[in-house]
């Protein structure tokens, strides 16, 4: 009579979940901006979307009833075990997981982008804040890849469809159900190797690209220390002074030049030597 749910009844579970959250968030979103205006609905959006997702869960799923997706499949949560529902706070992991979860990985990776962007409110060294911002979008494109692999390794054993029900350990039975054949599961299986070479060849193709973008990097900074070298001296610039005709030189080199020739050693522009300018937290350290 009970036996594990199978890919396609999982997935139609959550699409009907999907469809009826939609309604629910609409139905919310309509009835917050009757009561507190648009404006105040763009500014709490977000939170609206959450509550009307943890009311659902908590009239259903913490109530230990199914549910409209799993009703309608005909599947209920269970334990390891499969043979008894899950604990209580299983349940609450992972619905604090689906649901919550995103929304605060998301916005503390975009209020640590504006800070790192914002020089006014963190004193950073712009190499620490170049990193921090080379860091986050890496952060992103790794849950991507978690989710990807995640989704791929539910194709090919066809258990856990979202990631909060893997850590919480929640599985799922269908009951009223007929034998499944093996060709019901053929579809899933392929869809499983097929995300694995894409996921495969997206990896490769970063890797290649990351490698591309170091060598670029490398040379970029080859070139720009090249430059950086005085026409005097030879030497990397130190103190670098700014002449009136907008070329660059040490501090020693132009000073000791313009004791013989006030005037600029490559385009020959006269000056007298108090014009030169010396740049203050220009040189790199």
């Amino acid at each position: 009579m009970f036996q594990p749910a199978g890919s396609a009844e999982i997935i139609r579970s959550h699409q009907k979940d999907d469809n009826f959250l939609n309604t629910l968030r609409s139905a919310t979103t309509d009835v917050f901006q009757r009561i507190a205006g648009p404006r105040s609905w763009i500014q709490w959006r977000r939170h609206v979307d959450i509550v009307a997702e943890l009311a659902y869960f908590f009239l259903t799923t913490l109530s230990e009833l199914q549910t409209v997706g799993e009703e309608y499949v005909n599947i209920i949560q269970t334990d390891k075990s499969l043979k008894a529902l899950p604990p209580r706070w299983r349940r609450a992991l992972m619905v604090i997981l689906q649901v919550c979860a995103p929304h605060i990985l998301q916005a503390t990776l975009d209020k640590l982008e504006r800070h790192v962007r914002s020089s006014s409110r963190l004193s950073l060294k712009p190499a620490t804040k170049e990193t921090i911002l080379r860091i986050i979008p890496l952060i992103r494109k790794l849950i991507t890849i978690i989710h990807r692999v995640h989704l791929t390794v539910f194709y090919m054993d066809g258990i856990f469809y979202h990631l909060a029900k893997r850590i919480a350990g929640v599985h799922y039975v269908q009951y009223m159900s007929r034998d499944r054949s093996h060709s019901s599961v053929q579809p899933f299986k392929i869809l499983g190797y097929l995300s694995v070479f894409q996921l495969i060849l997206s990896l490769l193709l970063h890797l290649v690209y990351l490698v591309l973008a170091f060598k670029n990097q490398k040379q970029t900074s080859q070139t720009s220390g090249f430059h950086r070298d005085v026409p005097l001296c030879l030497e990397r610039r130190k103190r670098t002074t700014l002449t009136p005709c907008g070329h660059l030189y040490c501090w020693s080199c132009i000073h000791e030049w313009c004791l013989s020739k006030q005037e600029c050693p490559l385009c020959r522009d006269q000056f007298p030597p108090h014009r030169l300018v010396v740049l203050q937290n220009f040189d790199p350290t």
